[in-house]
């Protein structure tokens, strides 16, 4: 990773675009660097079944760790600030090419595709933040077309244990562009990432809590321009039954490790729905109360002790504002005798 963020920071430097600018050299890179650092190894399919939160930790959008592959992605964002449009006709050349052999052969070469979105990932980005996706996208990439056809596919196939990887890296894609996405294609978009909060796979149901978790935090200009959530209350309110029991199973596993995107994901959930609580409070708050039991026994994570806290505030804030009432049950449960 080391040498792929030098050659990055040297593609990226004005001074120095007369070495890379002939579109021989740029093809070299892609053919030699990036596409084969983009590819998945054993050692990453290691990784993601034994060792999900390293994998997490490397991969996902905001982290501070950085794997060989978000290196990679980097640096293809280097080439395409300096060299976009070359960079932009010879990643389509290959996208079209992996997609095609992944179709023909979708059992064996769906590593292929895998590629074909962390390339169309590097390339189509402009400017992004953590906080709030991107902001700009590369006008020689059709980005909901991509989606359309390659990643939406993937969402929607049921069977959970087909490509996991595959579907880890299009939940990704979605996490990404969610900026992008309208309020409608949001909407239809959440019974699949609700799905997939029943993988067995522990990378596959973090992305898709954080997927849902990037989501309800998405804003558009309002009355005014002021900026206000994408997804509303009502919005999420068919979706909060099927939710909450999926983010609570993942929750109420044993054999899992203390989850924060998932406690994350509760949390943001419950303060968007939090004017149509009143019909699942009572689970909730039995969830809750179960997950700060077992906490307080073995404290392991700070992160989801904070959210777990942050969920219950939000429930006691929601609940009790609109039927003060209700403060005594919250007591009874918070404060067993």
């Amino acid at each position: 990773t080391i040498s792929i963020r030098f050659l990055s920071s040297l593609i990226g430097k004005l001074m120095h675009r007369s070495i890379f600018q002939d579109e021989a050299t740029l093809r070299e890179i892609l053919t030699r660097i990036v596409i084969p650092n983009l590819t998945i190894r054993e050692v990453d399919e290691e990784k993601f079944e034994d060792d999900p939160a390293e994998f997490i930790l490397g991969d996902m959008e905001g982290s501070d760790s950085e794997s060989r592959r978000k290196c990679t992605q980097e640096m293809l964002r280097a080439m395409c600030r300096q060299f976009e449009g070359q960079t932009t006709a010879i990643v389509s050349e290959h996208v079209g090419s992996m997609l095609q052999q992944y179709q023909a052969d979708p059992a064996n070469q769906w590593k292929m595709k895998d590629v074909a979105v962390h390339l169309i990932l590097g390339v189509a980005v402009r400017a992004e933040s953590a906080q709030f996706g991107v902001s700009q996208v590369n006008d020689g990439v059709n980005v909901m077309d991509f989606f359309s056809k390659h990643v939406y596919s993937e969402l929607q196939e049921a069977n959970m244990s087909v490509r996991p990887m595959v579907k880890a890296t299009c939940i990704k894609f979605v996490t990404t562009f969610r900026q992008q996405f309208s309020k409608e294609q949001i909407v239809g978009l959440m019974p699949l990432l609700i799905a997939h909060l029943g993988s067995g796979d522990v990378v596959v149901h973090t992305y898709a809590a954080a997927a849902i978790e990037k989501i309800l935090t998405a804003k558009v200009a309002g009355p005014g321009g002021v900026k206000v959530t994408k997804i509303t209350g009502a919005d999420l309110k068919p979706f909060l039954g099927g939710l909450f029991t999926a983010l609570f199973g993942i929750v109420d596993n044993a054999d899992l490790n203390e989850n924060e995107y998932v406690m994350k994901c509760i949390m943001r959930s419950l303060n968007v729905a939090r004017d149509d609580l009143m019909d699942v409070v009572q689970v909730v708050l039995e969830k809750l109360t179960d997950a700060l039991a077992r906490v307080a026994k073995n404290p392991k994570n700070p992160q989801y002790n904070h959210f777990l806290f942050e969920s219950i505030a939000v429930l006691i804030r929601a609940v009790c504002t609109k039927d003060a009432a209700s403060t005594t049950a919250f007591e009874q449960f918070l404060f067993p005798p």
